[in-house]
């Protein structure tokens, strides 16, 4: 099975009255947000076929964008599982016969991500991921493989992480926002 696992984009700092769960996108989370779901969207491999997010505000707000650059059709599910602070192992025990026709994007927070990633993917030298950003792996019978690694911020894509990794350009959106690394 594809695993997309999605940091949500830049938020609030602060939700007078709402507190944490309550931060939503900033106008630059949504942006970088939409980028990166063009992104997706574009080749038909990474068109999610399911979309599950945090329960939180920001999050929840990322995996409709997502949804929605994507072309996604079907509901964003809230997992609590995908919350901050969940223990990655309560996430695999959802995944674990879970079979879909295409890409699972998960959308969450950090440190899970990084939590989750390493419990995927074992220790492959990630770094804590940035908000929009996006790690691409399959995982098969508890075997995880790394396949990407999107920085929203250039919209580059790395095929291998570690101290010699080389990012790719990744096809640029076309639209009137204008070149990825000249909106950031």
């Amino acid at each position: 099975m594809e695993i997309f696992l999605v940091r949500h984009g830049h938020a609030l700092d602060e939700a007078p009255g709402l507190g944490d769960a309550g931060r939503w996108l900033s106008e630059r989370g949504r942006k970088a947000t939409r980028k990166v779901g063009r992104w997706l969207g574009k080749s038909k491999k990474r068109r999610p076929a399911a979309i599950w997010s945090s329960p939180l505000v920001r999050a929840l707000q990322t995996a409709e964008i997502l949804a929605a650059r994507t072309g996604y059709k079907g509901e964003v599910k809230a997992a609590a599982e995908l919350s901050p602070g969940r223990d990655p192992g309560d996430l695999l025990t959802l995944l674990s016969g879970l079979t879909l026709e295409g890409p699972l994007v998960l959308v969450g927070h950090e440190p899970s991500l990084s939590l989750l990633a390493k419990a995927l993917l074992g220790e492959i030298g990630l770094e804590p991921f940035k908000k929009s950003g996006v790690v691409g792996l399959r995982w098969d019978q508890g075997a995880g493989q790394f396949r990407f690694l999107l920085d929203p911020a250039t919209m580059k894509v790395q095929k291998r992480v570690g101290p010699k990794a080389e990012p790719e350009a990744a096809a640029a959106p076309s639209s009137a926002e204008g070149s990825p690394a000249a909106t950031e």
